[in-house]
């Protein structure tokens, strides 16, 4: 006959009591450490701000114009909008991957109700190109306005 290690445990009893006082002197070990004190930000330590790099020197400058959008009928009787924009390098160095970006925009709620981009890989200083979309999406009881945006990349 065998005799129990503790009079009225079982083995499986014996082995959850283990792993209670185990779980009772390892609490507290695996907290989050405490948040180390803020230290004082020197000049040296302290981050730059963000800048932007722009290269010393000559650079591309644009200048844009857009025509007030006209309306166009098609033979179902729906409508669609038309612009045309002049956009012109100013600056004294040419520009890559120029993106103009047109924009058909809503009198009433000042929504953009449609866009169209036009890439250009190359654009020279002092050049001037004219640009006119494809039909642009609208309602033909509704006015619109347009406005011209133009971003690019210096060579």
């Amino acid at each position: 006959m065998e005799k129990d290690l503790l009079p009225g445990m079982g083995l499986a009893t014996l082995i959850l009591l283990c792993c209670l006082l185990g779980t009772a002197v390892t609490a507290g070990c695996m907290g989050t450490p405490a948040e180390p004190e803020p230290q004082d930000l020197t000049p040296e330590a302290t981050p730059g701000a963000y800048t932007t790099y722009s290269p010393a020197g000559l650079k591309p400058s644009f200048s844009a114009d857009v025509t007030t959008p006209e309306k166009r009928m098609r033979t179902d009787g729906s409508c669609y909008w038309t612009v045309t924009g002049r956009v012109t390098n100013d600056g004294d160095a040419p520009a890559r991957n120029v993106v103009v970006r047109f924009m058909l925009i809503d009198a009433e709620s000042n929504m953009i109700r449609a866009t169209e981009t036009v890439l250009a890989p190359r654009f020279q200083a002092g050049e001037m190109k004219i640009f006119t979309t494809n039909p642009l999406p609208g309602d033909c009881d509704r006015q619109y306005h347009a406005e011209i945006d133009v971003t690019y990349d210096i060579p």
